[in-house]
């Protein structure tokens, strides 16, 4: 996303965060042309008035699903018997602490009562969780499928059996500006998005990514 925002718009400044980071800024007094969240941070910025009414665009919905280091042996996770076995298996299992997929991880965790028996459980306050996968920090790593297929280093697992899958909408929404209408930057970044590839037709797309 980052490479195809920057090639439609150069020169634009672009900052990747999880949704709860972005959105405390914003609480904070930052702004931005164009915010891309989950449908509940765009959902909550519409209420607290922050967006144009009619610039909304749904760009699809991901799954959790989890990872391992690129060449290591894929556990088995198809079942939720064998997802508790891998992650009481795994050296250690990282998730992140503000993105959707963490807060989502962390409480199932809670609710399979695993919280406590994992032998390393990595928080990451930063950055992709793919990453310290990849760099070996990691065995295991929990994150929206669409976040972990873009990171080099790893190999994909799969989704999160059906039975504790979750899914988060993803949407592009344009800022309300000092002028009260959307800037050339604006409309050419949700052009982008709107012109995107659809999920569903590529041989990229990680499982569990559907378009809305």
């Amino acid at each position: 996303m980052k490479g195809v925002l920057e090639a439609a718009a150069p020169g634009l400044r672009a900052e990747f965060h999880a949704t709860q980071a972005l959105l405390k800024s914003i609480a904070e007094g930052a702004s931005a042309d164009v915010v891309i969240l989950t449908a509940e941070g765009i959902e909550q910025l519409a209420a607290a008035g922050k967006l144009l009414s009619a610039a909304r665009l749904d760009l699809g919905r991901s799954g959790v699903g989890l990872a391992v280091r690129k060449g290591a042996p894929k556990p088995r996770i198809g079942s939720l018997q064998e997802l508790k076995e891998t992650l009481l298996a795994a050296a250690s299992v990282a998730h992140s602490k503000q993105g959707a997929s963490g807060i989502y991880f962390a409480g199932l965790l809670e609710r399979l009562q695993l919280a406590e028996k994992l032998k390393k459980r990595i928080i990451v306050e930063k950055g992709p969780v793919a990453a310290r996968v990849a760099s070996g920090e990691a065995a295991l790593g929990a994150q929206l499928l669409c976040e972990l297929a873009p990171v080099p280093g790893i190999d994909i697992v799969g989704p999160l059996p059906a039975e504790v899958q979750t899914y988060y909408g993803f949407c592009a929404a344009v800022m309300k500006a000092i002028f009260c209408a959307p800037s050339r930057c604006a409309r050419r970044c949700a052009g982008t998005c709107s012109s995107l590839p659809n999920p569903e037709s590529s041989s990229r797309r990680p499982p569990g990514w559907r378009r809305r």
